[in-house]
């Protein structure tokens, strides 16, 4: 009996191995499941339908603009975009988190984004088409932004608090940025709901929280990154600052 249940542990665990490499190296070399791609500079984007030539020119200059303004550069050559139109191969790149609008694979350096209309700038989502500020460059723009850091901070990933990494993304991504103060009266105490997000980005609360150790405490980068304050002390601080 141990050992027929021992050869089925074995059996169970080479095919989650199996599918763990094979996952691997898909979302490493995607290239075969897209057909269409435009860009020879810094981003390339790939689809799997075809690209208007000025929608998708305009799309790459608008996510590298956003980039270059981050306080955080980038090292690599290049960057690969993958867009998702269709639901299956929605459901197959996006297999950690299918609700995500877009996903960075750090291991191998990809992006996906979960479908786009590149004629009016925008994310397509289940069919919701996403409105400003969550546009289709805010978003290429933030998950790239995960992948420089990747880059960055490497394995130490693992212990960048969740405010710190989708916030800074947020910082690089929002279009249109407005000031600590603009953003802290906007959001006032409320709880953070979907309204919220269409009206102020993908993580408002965590947006401010990285505009005010970047902004008010005049943080670098490299210091944000290495903090390890949770949510809550980062709020505490900020509160406290403001009572000042």
């Amino acid at each position: 009996m141990l050992r027929v249940i021992r050869r089925t542990l074995l059996r169970i665990t080479g095919a989650v191995a199996a599918f763990a490499l094979l996952f691997g190296a898909l979302i490493v070399w995607p290239d075969p499941f897209f057909a269409f791609s435009l860009g020879s500079g810094k981003i390339i984007v790939s689809s799997d339908r075809p690209i208007p030539s000025a929608g998708g020119e305009r799309f790459l200059r608008d996510c590298e603009r956003l980039l270059d303004r981050s306080p955080l550069k980038a090292s690599g050559r290049q960057y690969r975009v993958y867009v998702t139109n269709e639901d299956w191969r929605h459901h197959l790149f996006f297999l950690p988190d299918p609700k995500a609008w877009g996903l960075a694979y750090g291991f191998g350096g990809t992006v996906f984004l979960s479908g786009a209309d590149f004629e009016i700038g925008r994310v397509v989502h289940w069919g919701y088409v996403g409105t400003p500020p969550r546009t289709l460059a805010s978003l290429c723009a933030h998950e790239l932004t995960h992948i420089i850091t990747w880059e960055h901070v490497g394995l130490a990933r693992y212990r960048v608090p969740k405010w710190v990494w989708e916030g800074f993304a947020d910082y690089v991504g929002i279009e249109n940025r407005e000031s600590f103060e603009e953003l802290r009266d906007a959001l006032g105490d409320r709880p953070v709901n979907i309204p919220m997000r269409m009206k102020f980005g993908f993580y408002p609360r965590y947006r401010l929280l990285v505009r005010f150790f970047i902004e008010r405490k005049g943080w670098s980068v490299e210091q944000l990154l290495q903090t390890r304050l949770t949510e809550d002390e980062a709020a505490d601080l900020m509160r406290a600052d403001a009572e000042r």
